[in-house]
C-alpha cells in the first residue's frame, strides 16, 4: 500500500497494476482463510443418515465421505467413533464428535442400528457409558 501511495504525481508507469493486482491477491487470501478457520457461512459439519448411505462433511472446503450401505459388512462403534467394515476388506471411519449432545449421540447411534438391520448388518457397540 505504501508503493501505491508515495509514486510521484508525474509518474505514469504500470508498476501500480501490479501493486493493485498483488494488493487484490492478497486480500482474496485472507477471506479464503477466514472462511476455511472460521463459521462465517454458518456449521458447515454435518452427519447425514439415509436408508441408503451415510455421508459425513467434515468442513466447508472440506470433501464428503459417503458410504453406501450396500458396501458394509460390519459396523463398529467406540465412544468417539463409528467404524464402518466394507466389502473389499478396508474400513472407514466417521467422528462422532460432530455431534454434541448425548442426547443427539444416542438418537444418531439409534438410526444407525436401525438402518444396519434393514440391510442385515451386524452392529458391535464398545462405548463405555462414561458419566461426568
Amino acid at each position: 500500500m505504501f508503493l501505491i501511495f508515495t509514486e510521484p504525481e508525474g509518474g505514469t508507469n504500470d508498476r501500480h497494476f501490479f501493486h493493485y493486482i498483488f494488493l487484490v491477491l492478497a486480500v482474496g487470501y485472507l477471506i479464503f482463510i477466514l472462511a476455511q478457520n472460521t463459521s462465517l457461512f454458518g456449521s458447515q459439519s454435518y452427519l447425514e443418515i439415509t436408508p441408503a448411505y451415510v455421508v459425513e462433511k467434515r468442513g466447508h472446503f472440506k470433501k464428503k465421505v459417503a458410504i453406501h450401505l450396500q458396501d458394509v459388512t460390519g459396523i463398529t462403534f467406540n465412544n468417539t467413533t463409528a467404524r464402518f467394515d466394507l466389502r473389499d476388506n478396508t474400513r472407514c471411519q466417521l467422528d462422532l464428535k460432530l455431534v454434541r449432545s448425548r442426547k443427539s449421540l444416542k438418537l444418531v447411534k439409534e438410526k444407525i442400528k436401525e438402518v444396519a438391520d434393514k440391510h442385515a448388518i451386524p452392529v458391535t457397540d464398545n462405548s463405555a457409558n462414561n458419566r461426568r
